[in-house]
């Protein structure tokens, strides 16, 4: 069955009204009352209900069943993203929501490229990239759909970092001989994971100073040089991988 998001207020009782998919659903899957769809709140509610309107501005769906949400990991993971250039970053987040990230921190560090320099500028590259989140999380069946907040200087992502059960940091200077395996040693102790990402040059030795002084752990991701859209990636399935989530 097809699969289409609602807000959690758009659910009223035993009805649910679809307003941001209704064309999709009466235009191009040409779906009619009567026929079965998948509806899902992106906090972890999902139900399987019955077309009973459908309209090019709005459906109507009677809930038929309250589903258990099988999706989502015990884990709950935090990337905390150096803003690359171009769409690099619309990739990062897609194939992480993809992999079971809970939130996503754009990170404005010292050499970030990216210039967003006003209020609006911010709003508008954060609507974008949660609207990736979104259909990411359709796409692959997620309960729920990643948070994507606005930018924040990196200062304040390691404050938000300490605050972690674990966070963590790749940076092949200072952090080159500390293996990743050995950090997730004890990841069934954790209940939240945050990780750091830095942008196409990497993090200034003051930013990884500061990370160490608020708690963050420096680590190494072996001999070769990974680009920043698959560091993020590859740390999140490494971790979803030892908390057999993979």
């Amino acid at each position: 069955m097809h699969k289409f998001f609602v807000k959690p207020n758009d659910i009223n009782g035993d009805k649910i009204h679809i307003y941001e998919d209704a064309g999709h659903i009466s235009r191009v899957l040409r779906l009619k009352r009567g026929d079965q769809i998948i509806v899902f709140d992106g906090m972890g509610g999902e139900y399987r209900c019955t077309l009973e309107m459908v309209d090019k501005s709005e459906c109507v769906a009677g809930i038929d069943e309250v589903l258990q949400c099988t999706s989502e990991p015990n884990i709950r993971t935090v990337l905390f993203q150096g803003i690359p250039k171009s769409g690099k970053m619309e990739t990062i987040i897609q194939k992480c929501t993809e992999l079971g990230i809970c939130e996503i921190y754009p990170v404005i560090t010292k050499y970030t490229v990216v210039k967003l320099e006003t209020a609006k500028d911010k709003a508008a590259k954060t609507a974008r990239w949660q609207k990736v989140a979104l259909e990411a999380a359709k796409q692959c069946g997620r309960g729920i759909v990643p948070v994507v907040h606005l930018p924040i200087a990196f200062e304040i992502a390691a404050a938000k970092m300490g605050a972690l059960d674990l966070a963590i940091m790749p940076y092949e200077i200072l952090g080159g001989k500390k293996d990743l395996r050995d950090t997730l040693s004890n990841i069934r102790n954790y209940g939240n994971i945050g990780f750091l990402v830095g942008p196409e040059g990497g993090f200034d030795e003051s930013e990884a100073k500061l990370a160490e002084l608020s708690g963050i752990k420096l680590i190494g991701l072996g001999e070769r040089i990974l680009r920043t859209e698959t560091v993020g990636p590859a740390v999140l399935a490494i971790i979803m991988y030892e908390n057999n989530e993979l």
